[in-house]
């Protein structure tokens, strides 16, 4: 089903487009010349995503404090210009890909938020990684969306293999190559090249996210992020819960970059927190 698959996704029949806020959010915040007050005026054009993100900037996780802000221009400089980017793709993403699966789209989307929480995180303070956190979160919460591809271009066929495959302790991209002949992480990074602009060490998270710690990884430290957090969460219950696969968690190997296990502790709160004060928001 290879070929389907991928002449599937080259043609523009029913694909979902990156929504036209995000594009126009990308070029505002792009732009030396943009204001607070130009960003605020855009954002305020989609009413939902506006309150939304007012409502995250007075959560103390993503950077609220006992002072509450019920303006938007307040919620752009208490979160920032990179904050309020990438919580925007968070509220719009899910959008996309809404539809009747197997798939739990509350589950699936709470992971790839704990991923890309964890992603930046691990950018932030491991100086060993020599990564810049920017492009960490979007890779994290982008690294599964060949899933919700799959789901979209064949329902019926990965549904059945979905429940197939329950139980299986074998990696999901093992599974799936050799059901379609291609995985869901070099599928969403096709679907990505073709459909959405979006920065290319991103599109390498996504399409290598599967592969194990390993100090190559050094030459892409964004991706070597990602591949980092997507392990940790697994291994502490933010799963997606399609697969019944675990990698073993290599602590050596996290410890070598400077992840010590109190650091490793303080992030998991961290993020299990986040999850928690952002899911009221996030998925209504």
């Amino acid at each position: 089903m290879r070929e389907q698959i991928l002449e599937t996704i080259q043609e523009k029949k029913n694909i979902p487009p990156l929504p036209d806020i995000l594009h126009r959010l990308e070029a505002k915040i792009g732009s030396p010349k943009s204001q607070i007050s130009d960003i605020a005026i855009l954002i305020e054009t989609e009413p939902i995503l506006s309150g939304r993100l007012i409502q995250l900037s007075n959560s103390v996780i993503f950077g609220g404090t006992s002072f509450k802000v019920d303006r938007l221009p307040d919620a752009i400089i208490r979160l920032g210009l990179k904050m309020i980017l990438d919580l925007a793709y968070t509220l719009e993403l899910p959008k996309l890909f809404q539809g009747k699966s197997v798939i739990s789209q509350k589950k699936f989307w709470q992971h790839s938020l704990a991923v890309a929480i964890l992603s930046r995180l691990l950018g932030e303070n491991l100086k060993k990684l020599n990564c810049d956190p920017d492009p960490c979160y979007l890779s994290g919460l982008m690294h599964d969306i060949g899933i919700m591809v799959f789901s979209f271009v064949v329902p019926k066929e990965y549904d059945a293999f979905l429940k197939e495959v329950r139980g299986i302790n074998k990696p999901l991209h093992l599974l799936e190559q050799k059901r379609f002949g291609i995985a869901h992480p070099e599928l969403g990074a096709e679907f990505i090249r073709k459909w959405w602009p979006i920065p290319s060490n991103v599109t390498l998270a996504v399409e290598k996210h599967f592969l194990h710690l390993s100090e190559k990884g050094r030459k892409f430290p964004t991706l070597l992020s990602v591949i980092m957090a997507n392990s940790i969460a697994n291994h502490h219950g933010m799963d997606h819960g399609i697969s019944a696969y675990k990698e073993d968690l290599d602590r050596a190997f996290l410890q070598a970059y400077g992840l010590t296990p109190n650091l490793l502790d303080e992030m998991i709160d961290k993020t299990r927190d986040s999850l928690h004060m952002a899911q009221e928001v996030l998925y209504k």
